[in-house]
């Protein structure tokens, strides 16, 4: 029977992943004009909540965002990868934590939704506002901006060296399956390396400027810079492509993903 953590974090993958597809699914929808629209994971979570039996899904998706949340705290507390605790092994902890939360605050978003309870369709950029009311403010918001930059290079580096593919179960997947699981993880990876840059550039552009009259503070954000290029669909179709990519690494991790959790 595999231990409860383990089940938590496989489920946490698969709602991950479903978000994900959503996303990647309406961009690329939109760019070829056959419907969609440029959405974050909230948007794609209304989207989900839209469709026949959207509240049970949505309940599920909620469970499973709250269970990746605690396979990320546990990543953190019990060191299940290995980072140690040097500064490399820290960050990387952190960085664990970090994303728990932020999955958290998501399956939250989507079992209010679940429960009739949350209908607001905008979000708020007064926290954003806030820190650049002072210059304290706007050089934590600069580092938090670095910080995000650093993310998408690290996702960059991920998808180049593949060393995503030592978290797999190999000995349980077909040589098509892992020949999947490596493309999708490069493009996968890249695709939301270079959101993550756009968002971190334009967070330290508003903190150096002092000004949010252009703010891209999330993927939805990223997506419309994206598209308000030159070939502008063509790159919003490479995009969505690439995230629908990245949702199917994220629930191959679902299946397939080895958790070092025997020991807990």
């Amino acid at each position: 029977m595999p231990h409860w953590v383990e089940l938590l974090g496989r489920a946490g993958y698969i709602a991950k992943g479903v978000v994900y597809f959503v996303v990647g699914f309406l961009a690329f929808q939109l760019a070829i004009g056959a419907g969609g629209q440029i959405s974050g994971a909230r948007g794609a979570i209304r989207e989900i909540g839209q469709q026949p039996f959207g509240r049970v899904l949505l309940g599920l998706i909620a469970i499973g965002l709250i269970g990746y949340t605690a396979w990320r705290l546990v990543q953190a507390g019990k060191d299940t990868e290995g980072d140690g605790t040097d500064a490399k092994g820290i960050a990387k902890r952190t960085g664990y934590v970090i994303s728990g939360i932020s999955y958290l605050l998501l399956g939250f978003f989507a079992a209010s939704l679940a429960l009739g309870i949350a209908t607001s369709s905008g979000q708020s950029d007064a926290g954003q506002g806030f820190l650049l009311g002072s210059l304290w403010g706007r050089i934590v918001l600069g580092l938090i901006g670095a910080g995000v930059i650093g993310a998408g290079l690290a996702f960059g580096y991920k998808a180049y060296n593949a060393k995503f593919m030592t978290k797999y179960n190999l000995a349980e997947m077909t040589e098509k399956l892992r020949t999947i699981a490596l493309y999708a993880g490069r493009v996968g990876l890249t695709t939301r390396g270079v959101a993550f840059i756009l968002i971190g550039g334009f967070l330290l552009s508003s903190a150096v400027q002092g000004t949010s009259s252009e703010d891209v503070t999330g993927l939805a954000d990223a997506l419309a810079v994206i598209a308000s290029q030159s070939y502008g669909k063509v790159l919003l179709a490479v995009t969505g492509f690439g995230l629908m990519c990245y949702a199917v690494h994220t629930l191959m991790q679902g299946w397939f993903r080895v958790f070092n959790v025997s020991k807990l």
